[in-house]
Formats: C-alpha cells, sequence, structure tokens
C-alpha cells in the first residue's frame, strides 16, 4: 500500500472522529430519574425539563445501535 493511501487512511479516520465528537456534544439522551421525562440534550449538565429535577441521566445517542 502508497505512503498515499495511508494519507488518505488518516483523513478519512480524523474526519469521523470529528463527526463522532460534534455527535456527542449535541445528542445527548437524557432520563430523569425523578419523573420520568425522557428527551435529547445537548447540555452535559441537564435539568429536566417537565419537573426541574437535575437528577438526571444522560448518555450519548451514538451509543445506541441502529435498528
Amino acid at each position: 500500500m502508497s505512503s498515499e493511501n495511508f494519507n488518505k487512511n488518516d483523513e478519512l479516520i480524523r474526519q469521523w472522529q470529528e463527526k463522532i465528537k460534534v455527535a456527542d456534544r449535541n445528542n445527548i439522551f437524557c432520563h430523569c430519574r425523578f419523573c420520568g421525562y425522557e428527551w435529547v440534550d445537548s447540555d452535559l449538565k441537564p435539568i429536566c425539563k417537565s419537573c426541574g429535577s437535575k437528577d438526571v441521566e444522560s448518555i450519548s445517542c451514538w451509543q445506541f445501535p441502529d435498528g
């Protein structure tokens, strides 16, 4: 394999890593442990939009499998 192919692969990997970072920042599944409300947010420390609780579980959406 030529060094040109390696450079293209490195660039492709870098692009995918950046896309995952963006998805991780902007697509956070949230579940309020107090009232059960669920939503998608971009805040790393979300407050429940339904009851105002700070007891919220947050999971990056990319961690869920497609299908």
